[in-house]
């Protein structure tokens, strides 16, 4: 009985602390790593003012997974259940998915690859637009944020359990393995990677590549669900979780032994999948300016650092009238004293 009792209470403290692992795709450390090392594979014309603007492009990374609390159509924009096609998916565009198989059905079973697509052609609109007089904070805010955006869901579609409706394990009892993949394998093996040069190329047929991409992860499906399992059920078995500090938060997560050996056991699926992604990321950064038509950003948006510039002076100027007042006032008798000093 008190082994029972020992069972549900952790069952009780996985599903307590579940919410806070499924945060989201790579998790939000590892999804703002892959927007900086991206940025690291953009050619020069683009390097320096992404470079230029990369805190706010990581700070954003995440902002997608962040909408899914909010946004109730957001969530079917990170994935697609490929396995519910019986028939296969047609590659085609969105308004010709919707005459096949219903808007109701694909918001179901996930709109991943249309919606890349559809964020693309913003990028792209807003890029050739900034060369345009008028606002240009308000533009440059929405090239990072679409940037940021798409990075995010190019992201989503090399990760393995984003192509398929068990994507948490749990219609094969491996509830959690979402996180434990793209997670806290990625937490327990970042340090001990090699490290791959990456280099954004452009991509001539986008739905074609985001596809491949799509099919790719997918094909790595099994074998992501059959490395836990085999590991789980090894007599030698690590300990499959443990308590861990969390920020804040003491919570029930995957054992470093555990994720060491399950992701030596994929062979590296992890790393080399993180690489992919950056690498994609990157080309799908430089192809929407490519046929943007290759504007000038750095030239486009200085007007936007010089605001900034004056803004961040006038500032200074204001402190220092207020120190000049303050110490002309200290030179001056006040009013009571002269009034004294006449009588």
């Amino acid at each position: 009985m008190k082994k029972q009792s020992s069972h549900k209470t952790l069952f009780i403290v996985v599903a307590i602390a579940t919410p806070f692992l499924l945060n989201g795709v790579w998790g939000f450390s590892p999804h703002k790593e892959l927007h900086a090392v991206a940025i690291t594979a953009l050619p020069p014309p683009l390097f320096g003012f992404y470079k230029t603007h990369q805190s706010e492009i990581i700070r954003r990374a995440t902002d997608a997974d962040k909408r899914k609390h909010g946004v109730n159509s957001e969530a079917a924009k990170h994935y697609i259940d490929l396995d519910q096609f019986r028939e296969g998916v047609d590659q085609c565009g969105w308004y010709d998915a919707c005459e096949l198989y219903s808007e109701d059905t694909l918001q179901e079973r996930g709109v991943l690859p249309w919606n890349i697509e559809r964020v693309y052609r913003s990028l792209v609109i807003e890029l050739s637009n900034s060369g345009l007089k008028g606002d240009t904070t308000a533009s440059l805010n929405r090239i990072l944020r679409l940037s940021a955006d798409l990075g995010h869901y190019i992201g989503d579609a090399h990760v393995p359990l984003h192509t398929t409706s068990n994507y948490n394990g749990q219609t094969t009892g491996q509830f959690g393995i979402h996180a434990l993949w793209e997670t806290h394998v990625y937490e327990t093996s970042r340090d001990s990677w090699s490290g791959k040069r990456v280099q954004a190329t452009y991509i001539k047929d986008l739905r074609k590549w985001i596809w491949d991409v799509i099919y790719d992860s997918h094909s790595d499906v099994e074998e992501v669900l059959y490395k836990e399992r085999i590991i789980r059920e090894k007599p030698d078995a690590p300990e499959g979780w443990g308590y861990r500090t969390r920020g804040r938060t003491l919570a029930l997560i995957p054992t470093p032994a555990f994720c060491e050996e399950y992701g030596k056991a994929m062979g590296g699926m992890v790393e080399r999948r993180f690489y992919l992604s950056a690498e994609g990321i990157a080309s799908v950064w430089y192809s929407a300016w490519v046929d943007a038509g290759a504007p000038n950003l750095s030239r486009d948006f200085s007007l936007t650092k010089q605001k900034k510039c004056i803004k961040d002076t006038s500032h200074v100027i204001l402190k220092i009238k207020r120190e000049l007042i303050r110490f002309y006032l200290g030179l001056v008798p006040n009013q009571q004293e002269l009034d004294e000093d006449d009588q």
